[in-house]
Formats: structure tokens, C-alpha cells, sequence
């Protein structure tokens, strides 16, 4: 069983008895750059499990507390401080992934910067579809019932994820343990630009030169290498929204800039985004 559940189970049983508090950020400014801030192809929760959270968000600040939980829908461009209150600073992460989602523990440096630390990555289409729950907590309801509307939507979020947090975990024998957590890590990083395999390897306890040689040898490929392949699958599959533009799935992949995006799309692909797009449509 995942070690994040008993935490869940804590949430949930808060939720029940209507001492939860939900901090939801507006969904606005959606899909814009802002400096410092990163926005998402999916929806995120974040369930803070010691210390607090400063948000900024383009239309509201907010602090989330100790055992409260934040949802920020799609889009939302949103910077996060962490703050050390009469507990240090703690944080679980939801994020949907390609073919199930990612939990992660995170927590702060010296410098303030947050790490993420013990990760979860499930493959649960299941699990990837209740992230729709998330997204709907924001929808536009009356006063009288908003409060019911979204915690009904968080409870069976909630739910769901425990139910595939309880299922018995893929075998990994055929990696080595710090394989599989860099691969963890760098999934629930893949769509910050800064994501590095220096970064991952200070994580990781161990150099970037040694991360990167034993990478290599159980992949047959650089990790640098399976981070643009990642952010690429990823690209791949939002192209073939609409509802997104070329710039805005750049920089939900983790690509710097448009252009970077591009070039490299076309050197992996022969294809632009927008022709690989079309061809995408015409099918």
C-alpha cells in the first residue's frame, strides 16, 4: 500500500465531517506566461501535510495551511512559496499523467526552493479520468449550492484515488531503485523547464555523472534524451486538442519557448507541431 494513503484517509475522513477547509484558485489568466509562474495541461491537488503554501495566482493570493487542501484547474498560471509554520514545510501533489497520474511528496530547501521527494506513479486510466472531478469544482454554481457541489466532486476524487492507491504495485525488479525514482521525479517534473539531470541527481543524493551512466546503461538512452522523448509523447497528445495553442503546449511540456518547441518537434518528428496537428485532425 502507498505510503501517502493514510494521509488521504485522513483528508477524506475531515471532508466527511465538514471540517475541511478547500482553497480553489479562479480559473483566470488561463494559459498565460507569468514570471515565476508555471500553469499545467490538467488539473492539480495539493493536500498540505505540514507548514503552508503561499499561492499567487493572476486574480488571488492565498496561504494553504496544514491539512487544508488546494485544487488549481487547467491553465491556471500559479507560483508557490513554501513556508515553515510551527510544523516544516510538507506537501502532496495529484498530477494526471499519461496513462494514469503521479503523487508526490514535496518539500523545501535552505534556499526555499521545493523538492519533490517519495513519488507514486500509477498506471490507472481510472485514476486519470477523476481528474475531470477537479476541473469541475471551479464550474459555475449557485451559493446555496456550491459548498455540496464541490466537496461531493472532492470526495469521490478522494475515492477514487485511494481505491488505486490500495491496488498492489507494478513490479519494477527490472530497474534499479534509483531508476525507478528518477523516472518518478522526472515525470512529475516534466513540465518545468528548469527539470535537469543535475537537478534530479541532487534530488537523488548522487551526481549528475553518475545518474547519467547508470541512466544510460538501463535505458539505452541519455536521460536527457527520455526527458525530451517524455515532453514530446506529452506534446503529442495535447496537439490534438484544439482548444490549445502551439506556444501554450510548449510551455505545458516543459519547453522553454515556442521556437525551442518547434525545432525540436520537427527534429524528433520531420513534422511541425501544427502539421503533425492537421495530420492529427484529418484522421
Amino acid at each position: 500500500m502507498s505510503p501517502h494513503a493514510k494521509d488521504l484517509e485522513r483528508v477524506l475522513a475531515s471532508l466527511r465531517s465538514e471540517r475541511l477547509k478547500i482553497r480553489i484558485a479562479k480559473p483566470s489568466g488561463l494559459f498565460r506566461r507569468k514570471p515565476r509562474s508555471y500553469f499545467h495541461a490538467y488539473p492539480e491537488l495539493f493536500v498540505q501535510t505540514g507548514g503552508g503554501t503561499d499561492f499567487e495566482c493572476p486574480s488571488e493570493s492565498f496561504r494553504l495551511r496544514t491539512w487544508e487542501v488546494g485544487v488549481v484547474p487547467t491553465g491556471v498560471p500559479h507560483a508557490e512559496t513554501p513556508v515553515n509554520l510551527k510544523t516544516p514545510y510538507s506537501i502532496l501533489v495529484f498530477m494526471q499523467a499519461r496513462d494514469g497520474f503521479i503523487l508526490h511528496r514535496a518539500a523545501s530547501t535552505e534556499r526555499g526552493e521545493i523538492v519533490a521527494k517519495d513519488t507514486d506513479q500509477l498506471v490507472s486510466p481510472r485514476g486519470r479520468a477523476a481528474f475531470r472531478y477537479l476541473d469541475e469544482m471551479s464550474a459555475p454554481v449557485t451559493e446555496k449550492n456550491r459548498t455540496g457541489f464541490q466537496r461531493s466532486l472532492l470526495e469521490v476524487f478522494l475515492i477514487t484515488m485511494l481505491g488505486e492507491l490500495h491496488r498492489p504495485s507494478r513490479s519494477t525488479d527490472s530497474q534499479s531503485p534509483l531508476m525507478v525514482e528518477a523516472e518518478k521525479m522526472a515525470r512529475a517534473l516534466l513540465g518545468n523547464p528548469d527539470l535537469s539531470v543535475a537537478s534530479l541527481a541532487a534530488t537523488l543524493g548522487c551526481s549528475a555523472d553518475y545518474l547519467s551512466r547508470r541512466f544510460h546503461q538501463e535505458h539505452g538512452l541519455t536521460l536527457t534524451g527520455w526527458i525530451t522523448r517524455e515532453r514530446l509523447i506529452m506534446a503529442k497528445d495535447l496537439l490534438a486538442d484544439p482548444r490549445h495553442s502551439i506556444a501554450e503546449i510548449g510551455w505545458m511540456c516543459g519547453f522553454a519557448s515556442a521556437s525551442y518547441f518547434i525545432r525540436v518537434f520537427r527534429q524528433q518528428t520531420n513534422l511541425t507541431p501544427r502539421a503533425w496537428r492537421e495530420s492529427v485532425t484529418v484522421r
